[in-house]
């Protein structure tokens, strides 16, 4: 290399910015006349005695520029000594090669302050590094380098790219035409690895908060502390959309347990479904894994409709209810219950009232004699049996629905019931066995 003499100049101060050691003895180049001619004289610069840290080998990887000794490429004499000959804004000079940058930067409408700023170097490294994209540090490292915030990565669950340093999956480093750089917009970006969430959306139903923002509605995309990353535990974050079924769920005297703790996702997906109302199954199978022993009922000879149908919530509310049993209107659960009109407002939502209103009919019921209502006669009086003294609500084994037994006080009572072509008869222990036929009035004994 070249070894000029310190310049006599005092006048020129300028230039008096840059000093290199050499072989022990300081060179200063005080005009850009000088740097010209060192760049130009000297075969390369990267010797023994000079810049000896940027020469070829080792496991960094170099600049092409560098590798191919051009460095006069990228340090120009009119810049000198600004900034060691590269212009301030370094786009005009990063640019001559990397034209498809300058397409992007010109292109999007969001771009990376570095880049704006034509500060490329804050990140890459000009001559060589062992990172890929010449990138100063690894990837994580140089993100944290100014976005340092804690929050992002230090949540007790870390999403994956974070924890990896990959910030790249998501956000592009240079421009973009999505809200912070992101390479894709909403559920688009996040299907690129959850791509097990494409054909979900094919479902007939999918949950409209992912329609309308995306993943990140509910999920953190950095670190959070709860599981999946959710913004807040299922009850808040349920609620703080779905906020008058919060208020309907609170207002109920006796609460469905999963829905009063906020367990939405017991019986709902959060994403998709086949079912209505976003539900994870058909609403039995949902209900009978947890009410395990009910699950009897489906081997019973005779269910009641909405069990043979699996649709529970007709006569059961799933969040919540003023009435025993969640039950979506009043019935009595008694055994003796004093007839009253709107008692029995469940029944009547498939069942006539007039079942228990009229005392004859040859409609309204076939459990009758003659043309008397047995059922009003059971029911409608001061001291009357609930429907549930004699028939289970759910399923039997016996015709109608009777019961095989009832509880009474402590005591079980047997119930016999037997079905003839217009009529039956009934053995149970609060009376003789007693009949009943539709054509030919029959006469008991009392």
């Amino acid at each position: 290399m070249n070894k000029l003499r310190p310049s006599n100049r005092t006048g020129i101060t300028a230039f008096l910015l840059i000093v290199w050691s050499c072989t022990g003895s300081a060179y200063s180049f005080t005009t850009p006349e000088e740097y010209i001619s060192h760049i130009q004289d000297s075969p390369a610069c990267s010797t023994k005695q000079c810049h000896r840290e940027l020469a070829a080998g080792g496991e960094k990887i170099p600049h092409s520029p560098v590798a191919e000794g051009e460095c006069h490429f990228c340090h120009k004499a009119e810049a000198y000594p600004d900034t060691f000959g590269v212009e301030k804004d370094q786009r005009a000079i990063c640019t001559l090669c990397h034209t498809a940058m300058n397409h992007e930067m010109q292109s999007n409408t969001s771009v990376h302050a570095p880049v704006d700023n034509g500060d490329c170097t804050s990140c890459h490294d000009p001559h060589q590094s062992a990172w890929p994209f010449l990138l100063r540090k690894s990837y994580n490292e140089v993100c944290m380098s100014c976005h340092a915030l804690k929050r992002l990565y230090t949540g007790g669950f870390v999403h994956k790219p974070v924890k990896d340093g990959n910030c790249g999956i998501c956000h592009d480093p240079h421009a973009s035409n999505f809200k912070s750089r992101l390479v894709d917009v909403g559920f688009n970006l996040c299907v690129t690895c959850h791509d097990n969430m494409i054909a979900g959306m094919t479902k007939k139903y999918v949950h409209t908060a992912i329609l309308e923002s995306g993943c990140s509605g509910c999920h953190d995309p950095h670190s959070g502390g709860n599981r999946f990353r959710l913004k807040a535990d299922t009850q808040q974050l349920c609620f703080a959309c779905h906020k008058g079924k919060m208020d309907e769920v609170s207002q109920y005297k006796n609460k469905h347990t999963p829905a009063y703790e906020g367990n939405c996702m017991s019986c709902h997906s959060p994403h998709y479904s086949e079912k209505k109302n976003l539900l994870l199954d058909t609403i039995d199978a949902l209900c009978y894994n947890c009410h395990k022993d009910k699950n009897v009922w489906k081997e019973k000879r005779f269910l009641h409709g909405p069990v043979g149908q699996g649709n529970c919530t007709a006569c059961h509310n799933p969040h919540g209810s003023d009435n025993a049993f969640i039950l979506r209107l009043p019935f009595p659960h008694k055994f003796y219950s004093e007839y009253e009109k709107g008692k029995y407002s469940l029944c009547f939502l498939c069942h006539k009232e007039a079942l228990v209103t009229a005392e004859k009919t040859v409609t309204a019921t076939k459990f009758r004699n003659g043309d008397i209502n047995l059922h009003r006669l059971h029911v409608n009086q001061k001291k009357g049996r609930t429907c549930r003294a004699c028939h289970d609500v759910h399923a039997s084994d016996q015709e109608g629905r009777i019961r095989n037994e009832f509880p009474f006080g402590r005591m079980k009572i047997r119930l016999k019931y037997t079905q003839t072509k217009t009529g039956g008869s009934c053995l149970v222990g609060c009376h003789k066995e007693r009949g009943y036929d539709r054509v030919n009035r029959t006469k008991n004994e009392r």
